[in-house]
């Protein structure tokens, strides 16, 4: 089966790469810039498609700006980065897939499409607009999703929305809770939580990720148009910080936290679509203890 990976560049997209080539399938991998081999398009400029001779069985598509804790989701130019890559491009693909025939695309999109704090558990079927510091990622990337389901529609193309939580793994950029929990207990530091009984996170392993992709891809058929792509297992930022003191060999009595009642951040994720596609496959997105013990 031939693979077009768009983002193959990325945390994402150079894992999905590596274990389609290990499974013997063959990969056009495309990216911004030409670097190792890449197929090089800038997805927000329709003309450079151009480029693109081959012509896959299905399209994964990785590619995406994320969030910028550094910038201000009022900036112009910020915004205008995100839904010229989120939204614009994701059109881009579409249109250039409905031009060359190629009938099956997979999009990665996220969870923050809907707005947090999420409903306990959050399903597929949720319907918000998001807000807040991200409201720009998140706005692009349900923008996304929204024209090319428009644009796969309008071509009867067989599209699937991912929604991925909260991806770890060798590789993985620096910044997130995940890896400032790491440095600190590494560090011996003592630390101070707040609302660690109320707020909670879905960590999903990369690996996990590229092989229920890979499993998905195969279907003849998807009756759903969106998945949740998560872990299904809550972990409370006090049980995170606890199990990671825990594995460096740091006593427990290093964590003090303090919680508010009127607050509450709950990622407890409905994966039970998730598994009805997995069901056979031997494929496991659990076990987030074991998974992020063998990180360190």
């Amino acid at each position: 089966m031939k693979y077009l990976i768009f983002g193959a560049g990325g945390f994402l997209g150079s894992t999905m790469v590596q274990f389609l080539k290990e499974s013997g399938e063959v990969v056009y991998e495309v990216a911004r810039n030409a670097d190792k081999g890449f197929i090089p398009v800038d997805i927000t400029k329709p003309e450079q498609f151009d480029s693109i001779v081959v012509l896959p069985d299905i399209i994964i598509n990785c590619a995406s700006a994320l969030p910028d804790v550094s910038k201000r989701f009022d900036d112009p130019n910020y915004l205008r980065t995100l839904f010229e890559t989120n939204t614009i491009g994701g059109a881009n693909i579409m249109n250039w897939a409905a031009s060359k025939g190629i009938r099956r695309i997979i999009n990665c999109s996220t969870l923050v499409v809907v707005n947090k704090p999420w409903p306990v558990p959050l399903t597929e079927v949720e319907k918000t607009y998001p807000k807040g510091s991200h409201v720009g990622y998140s706005a692009s990337k349900l923008s996304q999703e929204l024209i090319m389901s428009s644009i796969a529609e309008a071509h009867s193309l067989e599209l699937l929305h991912m929604r991925i939580s909260a991806l770890y793994g060798p590789g993985m950029k620096e910044g997130g809770i995940l890896q400032k929990l790491i440095q600190q207990a590494r560090s011996h530091e003592a630390l101070q939580l707040t609302n660690g009984n109320n707020v909670s996170f879905d960590f999903l392993h990369v690996y996990d990720a590229v092989k229920a992709l890979y499993h998905v891809s195969k279907m003849e058929a998807w009756p759903d148009r969106i998945l949740n792509l998560a872990s299904g297992e809550e972990v409370s930022l006090l049980e995170l910080a606890e199990k990671i003191y825990q594995f460096t060999g740091n006593s427990s009595d290093l964590i003090t936290n303090i919680d508010n009642e009127n607050v509450s951040s709950r990622a407890k994720v409905d994966t039970s679509l998730l598994e009805k596609y997995l069901e056979g496959s031997g494929i496991s997105t659990k076990s987030f203890a074991e998974k992020v013990k063998s990180m360190l």
